[in-house]
């Protein structure tokens, strides 16, 4: 799972343009790496510099390029960044397993011991979140994908219990789930995976779980959208919550460095928060919108164009933003959206549909003109 130079150069090139597109300034170059100077509006004190190396092929690139990433998530959290910084994760992790490590603090515990039933409950919640989050990163309904994030869970390792006040840890194999294709979509690999795990759960930890804040104003839901699909979220709560322990410590490990994110101490107001949080969210991303866009077909895909299941993607104005619409199509919508896209005609999609993480599915198809 070797990543090349040009992997380096790719990814530097997206932080440098982020960079500048967010206000930051050249600052200097020295040995070797390009420093950019924070904006003001950021409130940081001092001049706090970000660093990034101008040859890919040195021997500490892409160390650098992990660091500006890793910086960079905690200052403008996953929505802006987080996808990024996975990328950057994959550079470090290189063939070398990754790993959760989960320190379960309780009362249960003290002895170096747990409850059966709490272990099985964790096992089965890892399980389940390492399962949806590789589906949500894949972000298909095709069987194919369901397969890959099953597998991939399937290899993950349970490894033999640290002595301590009861320390789990999961190793997940360097994978790649997801070769780019044809259509622009990038490589997905484990560690990539893993790390968008991690951060949703210092998401829940942070945000939901430690956090007196408002749960349902717009940027929590802007955050929500990046982080979650309803069954990652719905896992990640049983991960927490099920085992009943009083806290859980997880460390993310991946080469030589490390993350770490807790719950702190579970009470039940926490606990209801959380709980609370989850309903939140199904309400939110199951709910179904109307839609009446016009746009441009993007992506077209068919195993059996006579049949009622083809796939087409548009890309529309919604409220403003460039928005997909991905929605499933009879043999005679089908050959009607060929011909718009091989005369590079606009279409007319109306109906409902819910909102995913990239784009919006369209559940109920009335008409496509």
């Amino acid at each position: 799972m070797k990543k090349s130079p040009a992997d380096t150069a790719a990814l530097a090139a997206q932080i440098r343009q982020f960079l500048l597109q967010s206000g930051w300034t050249f600052n200097r170059d020295a040995r070797g790496l390009e420093f950019f100077l924070a904006p003001e509006s950021l409130g940081i004190k001092g001049a706090y510099t970000v660093a990034l190396p101008k040859n890919p092929e040195m021997a500490y690139a892409r160390g650098v390029v992990h660091d500006a990433a890793e910086v960079l998530s905690q200052l403008y959290g996953y929505s802006d960044f987080g996808q990024m910084f996975g990328s950057a994760v994959s550079l470090v992790d290189q063939d070398r397993p990754s790993r959760v490590t989960s320190r379960f603090v309780d009362e249960s515990t003290r002895a170096g011991a747990m409850p059966l039933a709490s272990l099985s409950l964790y096992a089965d919640g890892m399980h389940q979140s390492l399962y949806q989050c590789a589906k949500f990163r894949l972000d298909s309904d095709a069987k194919e994908s369901d397969l890959i994030a099953r597998r991939f869970a399937d290899d993950c390792l349970f490894l033999q219990t640290e002595v301590g006040s009861f320390i789990a840890s999961v190793e997940i194999p360097p994978l790649i789930l997801r070769q780019p294709d044809i259509f622009g979509l990038p490589s997905i690999d484990s560690a990539e995976v893993t790390s968008a795990l991690f951060f949703a759960l210092k998401f829940i930890n942070e945000e939901v779980v430690r956090s007196d804040g408002p749960l349902d104003d717009s940027s929590m839901l802007a955050s929500v959208i990046s982080l979650f699909n309803v069954e990652l979220l719905t896992a990640l709560a049983d991960l927490i919550l099920r085992p009943e322990m009083a806290a859980i410590d997880f460390t993310f490990s991946y080469g030589n460095k490390a993350s770490e994110t807790s719950t702190g101490l579970l009470t039940d107001s926490r606990r209801n928060r959380l709980a609370s949080f989850v309903t939140f969210v199904k309400e939110q991303l199951t709910k179904e919108s109307s839609i009446d866009v016009t746009g441009a077909i993007v992506e077209l895909r068919s195993r059996d164009p006579a049949g009622a299941r083809n796939y087409v993607k548009i890309a529309a104005d919604f409220f403003g933003d460039k928005t997909f619409f991905s929605a499933i199509l009879d043999n005679v919508q089908y050959q009607r959206a060929l011909e718009a896209h091989r005369t590079k005609a606009l279409v007319r999609v109306v109906g409902s549909g819910v909102r995913l993480k990239t784009h919006v599915r369209v559940t109920q198809l009335v008409s496509i003109s």
